[in-house]
């Protein structure tokens, strides 16, 4: 290939170089835009976000200043729904009576627990009241639901959970102290005990005379 050649062969490359090169084909898809519903949600969702976030700032404000005020959580208010554990999930177990009398504070390593109405509960963080040697230590290991009512604590026979022959206010009383324990801030329900039925023969526990103080 002579010199003429080469030169007529490159000034062809750099013609084509310069050609501008083909543009891309418009696209034929439509961006949709979003519809006034959909606009409407959204907006919806972030304000309820706002209106989320300022309420948990708040409750967590608030029960800083009643740690602060009062060292509870809600303004002193105790009950069930402000039990914190009310919302741990337990697992419930089944006592025997025998089992039950197991757990009457003979050994420091296992816990304290009395029943009332068929319930069992951990009263462990009451030791000093129901501990040996406590003014109630009579109430754990046991069903006394009858000394609930009758404030008798220095009678066996009243150590029961036969509740026949008791007033109405007797037994209103009985609820009384269920629902006490039921809600309470350190005592926490742990299961149920299998009572003996109460032979409908037996003779009704005589009304105690010398009847000592509710626990507290």
């Amino acid at each position: 290939m002579d010199s003429s050649s080469k030169l007529k062969q490159r000034s062809n490359n750099q013609t084509d170089s310069s050609q501008p090169s083909p543009k891309p084909a418009p696209s034929t898809v439509k961006v949709r835009k979003p519809s006034s519903r959909s606009r409407a949600a959204a907006d919806n969702l972030a304000w309820w976000k706002i209106v989320a976030r300022i309420c948990v700032t708040l409750l967590g404000l608030s029960v800083c200043l009643s740690y602060l005020i009062t060292e509870t959580a809600f303004w002193g208010r105790q009950g069930k729904w402000t039990n914190w554990r009310s919302y741990v999930p337990r697992k419930h177990r089944v006592f025997s009576q025998a089992e039950l009398a197991g757990y009457n504070g003979g050994s420091p390593d296992m816990p304290l627990l009395l029943a009332i109405e068929g319930d069992v509960y951990d009263v462990t963080s009451g030791w000093g009241f129901y501990g040996p040697g406590s003014t109630y230590h009579q109430f754990v290991g046991r069903d006394a639901s009858r000394a609930f009512a009758t404030n008798c604590l220095s009678r066996e026979d009243h150590l029961t959970h036969d509740i026949r022959g008791l007033t109405d206010r007797e037994l209103a009383g009985i609820k009384g102290w269920h629902k006490l324990f039921e809600n309470h801030q350190k005592y926490f329900k742990v299961g149920t005990v299998d009572l003996a039925p109460i032979d409908p023969a037996a003779p009704i526990p005589p009304p105690c005379d010398n009847a000592q103080a509710k626990p507290h």
